[in-house]
């Protein structure tokens, strides 16, 4: 009888503790000292800051001590945002840290479209942006309005977007990707102009394997350099030349 009046007791504190934080809950929400005057956001390259304003859909009636977890998801649903975090500062400032998501090619479809590591194209100017990416070529290009390329497709940006990861002064030389075959890829340089074939599966230290072999081939023979470093063979490299 003495647990069950325990029991008792404690669930008629906890509720009524409850009960007043939800009262004092609603009194902050709807008190003007914490209305929103202000929105800090950090993070922002290629998305536009209205845009972000925007999709917080924010009234003179928004209060800091909202939800701030359906706004981030607001701001996420942004086809540039990776991920959103948002906190208050008082009286009545949210603080909006933003996650871009990062493009790694462009993508012909004909005109140049950038596309992020899981093949998403993305609503970015590259003339605007400057952005000095190679180009993914691909057989099969998006439907008519589709927001991603077909599987193929998004296989060689996860690609190109782990080999950047790996090792990103080789990706910055690259001009070109395409498939070679079903389970390889071409990697083309344009300065020296060099092709580098490399299996799909392939752990990412071969392409520095691939460069210091492309090193030492133009340092012996600088007047015929290699137009193919082949990366495919398990434990070799194969230089081909012109000749």
């Amino acid at each position: 009888m003495r647990r069950d009046a325990r029991i008792l007791v404690a669930t008629l504190v906890v509720g009524g503790l409850w009960m007043g934080a939800r009262r004092a809950w609603v009194a902050l929400a709807a008190t003007n000292t914490f209305r929103v005057r202000d929105v800090e956001i950090s993070g922002l390259r290629y998305l536009d800051r209205d845009a972000v304003l925007h999709a917080l859909d924010l009234t003179e009636e928004s209060n800091i001590w909202s939800d701030v977890g359906v706004w981030a998801r607001d701001v996420e649903r942004l086809p540039l945002v990776e991920r959103a975090h948002i906190r208050r500062r008082m009286p009545g400032t949210l603080v909006v840290s933003v996650v871009e998501r990062t493009p790694v090619a462009l993508v012909p479809t004909p005109v140049l479209r950038p596309v992020d590591a899981r093949g998403a194209l993305l609503p970015i100017d590259p003339a605007e942006h400057r952005l000095d990416l190679p180009v993914l070529h691909e057989s099969r290009m998006p439907a008519p309005g589709s927001l991603f390329l077909p599987r193929n497709g998004r296989r060689l940006a996860a690609l190109i977007a782990r080999l950047d990861e790996a090792d990103a002064d080789f990706m910055e030389g690259a001009s070109e990707v395409t498939w070679q075959g079903g389970h390889a890829l071409v990697i083309r340089w344009s300065e020296p102009q060099v092709d580098f074939l490399l299996n799909a599966a392939a752990p990412a230290r071969r392409v520095r394997e691939g460069l210091t072999v492309l090193s030492d081939a133009m340092a012996r023979e600088p007047s015929d350099p290699p137009i193919a470093i082949d990366l495919r063979y398990a434990d070799q490299v194969v230089v081909r030349r012109k000749r």
